[in-house]
Order: C-alpha cells, then sequence, then structure tokens
C-alpha cells in the first residue's frame, strides 16, 4: 500500500472515530508548528479548517484540492511526519463547533495558548492546573456556558492539549 493511501485512510479512521488529534512527533505542537508554518498565509488554523475544508466521506477534503489534500499537503511546505496529524487536527477542527471562541477567547485567548498554561490531563479528566479541579466541574460555575455544552467543550479542550503536546 502506498504511504499516501496510509495516511488517507489513517486519517479517515480518525476522523469518523472523532478521536482527539494526537500531537506530532515527539510531542511536537502542531498549534505552534501552524502559527510558525502556515498562519502568515492562512492565518488560524481553526478558522481557515472551518471556511475552506469539509469532511467529505470520512476525508478531509479542500475546496480546491478535494481528495486530492493529502498529496497536496505533502508538496505544500508540510514536514512529511506532520501530514497526518495535522490533517487529523484540521478534521477535528472542521467538525468542531468554535464554542472556545465565541466564550471564552475574550479573557483567555487561544484555546491552545490556554490548553498550554492552564490545562493537564490527570488520568484521563481534563483538569486545570491552578485549581487542580476537574475542568468539567469548573464549567458549571465559570464562563456561563450553557450545561448542555459543557461536554462538548471539555472534549474539544483535550483535544487541543493533546494537540500541543500536553
Amino acid at each position: 500500500m502506498k504511504p499516501s493511501t496510509t495516511i488517507a485512510l489513517l486519517c479517515a479512521a480518525l476522523v469518523q472515530m472523532a478521536a482527539p488529534a494526537a500531537a506530532g512527533p515527539d510531542g511536537r505542537d502542531l498549534h505552534a508548528y501552524w502559527d510558525g508554518r502556515c498562519k502568515d498565509c492562512h492565518g488560524d488554523s481553526a478558522a481557515f479548517a472551518r471556511s475552506t475544508l469539509r469532511v467529505d466521506q470520512g476525508q478531509l477534503a479542500g475546496r480546491h484540492h478535494g481528495a486530492d489534500l493529502t498529496r497536496f499537503l505533502h508538496n505544500h511546505y508540510l514536514a512529511d511526519d506532520l501530514v497526518a496529524p495535522v490533517t487529523a487536527m484540521l478534521a477535528a477542527q472542521v467538525t468542531t463547533s468554535p464554542q472556545f471562541k465565541e466564550h471564552c477567547a475574550g479573557c483567555h485567548g487561544t484555546a491552545a495558548d490556554f490548553a498550554r498554561k492552564a490545562l493537564v490531563l490527570r488520568g484521563s479528566v481534563l483538569t486545570g492546573k491552578a485549581s487542580g479541579k476537574p475542568v468539567a466541574d469548573y464549567l458549571a460555575t465559570h464562563g456561563g456556558l450553557p450545561a448542555a455544552e459543557v461536554p462538548a467543550m471539555v472534549k474539544s479542550l483535550q483535544r487541543v492539549l493533546q494537540e500541543v503536546g500536553g
């Protein structure tokens, strides 16, 4: 099987399972990589993903590159070992609502910056570094997020923490 086919299948499986994207190789911060290599031309990764990409039959696709998006990323300044994790990150952003930006960014900046400095996984529980409280419990009384939206916010923040190498 060709490496590009293997990568495409991996990305499709990640999207279909809605699994959190992992950090890049050696725990590389995917958001820092995007900001350093891609942001000048493409802007914020989540805004870019939501405005120009889509998930089509379990695969991330672009408006201009369709099903060849993985091949395009290989040839468009993205290190080969980052194609799969960045693709998974972008796919997750396409399929996740911008809750953090809408509810939290005004005080906490970007989700990636917030995750780096304020969040930690204790076992499988997303926890605030300063408070030591599970984020789900903290959000019950902080920021005015409707209770029904708390699980999705926790899942999104946990994914971002993994993407930044936390």
